[in-house]
């Protein structure tokens, strides 16, 4: 090899070198930055609404990796630190409720409530979850697309180790969830249901509110 070819590939190698370190240590970065608080207790989660809901027309919870049929569920709206209502367009904190991945609806940048879709049992015409039993929370960093029912059941575990329980809420939020569900024939009818919330708790989002409304 030529003497200048040599140096140069010789230089390319060492920047390609530096630069892979640099892109190495941006990532690493980056992951804490995304990182969710540690140890976040039940308490740091507050309820503060919570309507049950039946559909007609099933439709896919595109929010988990089996991608389930979703015919009833709960739409809920959460208060959480301000860091976890953050949007994100990569790895997140995947939000649990139960033994199911929450669909995040909006995506608040200056304020703490989330409005959220959680799919769930139906019964007897009522939806199968209680959410006073269910614990709720912020688990590891990943793409909640790609969260199987192993991966929720490994969550759960790691969760009530740390002592994560249902968030809190008030005896009328309770009444209110264990009463006549929302009934609507598609999801498209419940974007309206979900508008609204989001209308009342993220006033900001006004092309969100716009865009779910039918």
């Amino acid at each position: 090899m030529p003497k200048k070819l040599l140096s140069a590939t010789l230089l390319l190698l060492v920047a390609g070198g530096i630069a892979g370190r640099l892109l190495a240590s941006r990532g690493a970065q980056d992951a804490r930055q995304l990182a969710p608080p540690q140890d976040l207790p039940s308490a740091a989660l507050e309820l503060l609404e919570a309507r049950p809901f039946v559909v007609d027309q099933p439709f896919v919870h595109e929010w988990r990796a089996e991608q389930p049929l979703v015919s009833a569920g709960y739409l809920l709206v959460l208060r959480v630190a301000p860091e976890l209502a953050l949007p994100r367009a990569t790895y997140e904190a995947v939000l649990f409720v139960g033994d199911e991945t929450a669909e995040r609806v909006n995506a608040p940048r200056t304020g703490q409530n989330l409005v959220v879709l959680v799919p769930a049992p139906e019964r007897d015409g009522r939806v199968a979850l209680a959410l006073e039993h269910a614990p709720i929370w912020f688990g590891s960093l990943e793409l909640p697309e790609r969260v199987d029912a192993a991966r929720i059941a490994a969550e759960r575990r790691a969760a009530e180790a740390r002592g994560i329980g249902p968030a809190r809420s008030g005896a009328r939020l309770r009444a209110a969830a264990e009463g006549e569900p929302i009934r609507v024939r598609t999801r498209r009818e419940l974007d309206a249901y979900l508008a609204d919330l989001v209308a009342a708790y993220s006033p900001e989002e006004v092309d969100l509110v716009r865009q779910l409304r039918p």
